[in-house]
């Protein structure tokens, strides 16, 4: 890969697990056929904290952006280096670091568990448990499609974008659960999710459930949801104006943000709900 450097201010070294990350800062120019997992790699990152470094919320890159590849001072708060060793698997890795494997998929931005000696992860040691390690899958078994990540994949309604959630098909009317215990923030129409729900947290993560058909009686915002509570019905409204159905295929759109609304990759969540 052809690339081009350009010098930028330097940083304070970082050191986490007997790892020094350079002080000189650089940037680098992507070219025709780069990836920004390579690139990663190419610069002992891992593939979250360039993405973090650089305010990217997909993976997708295009020729001739300029990325930052110093990761000094932006990993996630709390979080450290892990190195993967020669026989170490992932859902190790997360047992030895008190981390869900979904948790820590998610904070790598991994879709497979595969890892490989010499990976960088980004670990969070002693990580309290979330509501979201605990979740429920929102479909009942048999009533959807098999689904794939389908984060970052663009989107083109509303403007050119990538796409912030996990599509799940299933047929118009399938009932919709709740995934977590929480607070009903959001409730109402939406442009690009037609009628949706936002429900908050405990610890402060926001589920989004797009594209219903109907709600479920009795759902206002402010109101308390608990796991497992009919929350609505999966359909296809959305992309126009209050009531617009029919632009898509039936399915629900699942999407995850933390507590400033940054999104989070839900696939790994609702695989591993899915396998309980």
């Amino acid at each position: 890969m052809k690339r081009t450097y350009v010098p930028v201010m330097l940083a304070a070294a970082f050191s986490a697990v007997s790892i020094t990350l350079p002080a000189a800062a650089e940037t680098v120019t992507i070219q025709e056929g780069d990836t920004l997992s390579q690139l990663a790699d190419s610069y002992h990152m891992s593939l979250q904290e360039i993405k973090q470094l650089n305010g990217l919320t997909s993976d997708l890159i295009y020729s001739g952006q300029i990325l930052k590849t110093d990761a000094d001072g932006n990993r996630v708060k709390g979080a450290s280096i892990h190195t993967v060793q020669n026989g170490e698997t992932l859902s190790g890795i997360a047992m030895e670091y008190k981390m869900s494997t979904a948790s820590l998929k998610s904070l790598n931005g991994l879709q497979t568990d595969v890892i490989y000696a010499g990976q960088r992860l980004e670990v969070q040691a002693d990580e309290a448990p979330s509501s979201l390690d605990s979740g429920q899958f929102p479909l009942k078994k048999g009533t959807y499609d098999p689904f794939d990540d389908t984060w970052g994949k663009s989107r083109e309604y509303g403007g050119a974008r990538v796409h912030e959630g996990t599509d799940i098909m299933t047929e118009e009317g399938t009932p919709v659960y709740a995934a977590t215990d929480g607070s009903i923030s959001r409730k109402g129409w939406n442009e690009l999710g037609g009628w949706r729900l936002t429900v908050n947290t405990p610890d402060g993560f926001n589920v989004y459930y797009a594209h219903l058909s109907k709600y479920a009686d009795g759902l206002e915002p402010g109101g308390s949801i608990k796991k497992g509570q009919l929350i609505g019905y999966a359909g296809n409204s959305g992309y126009g104006p209050e009531g617009t159905t029919g632009k898509f295929v039936s399915h629900l759109h699942f999407g995850l943000y933390d507590s400033s609304f940054k999104a989070i990759n839900p696939y790994p969540y609702l695989t591993q709900w899915e396998e309980k």
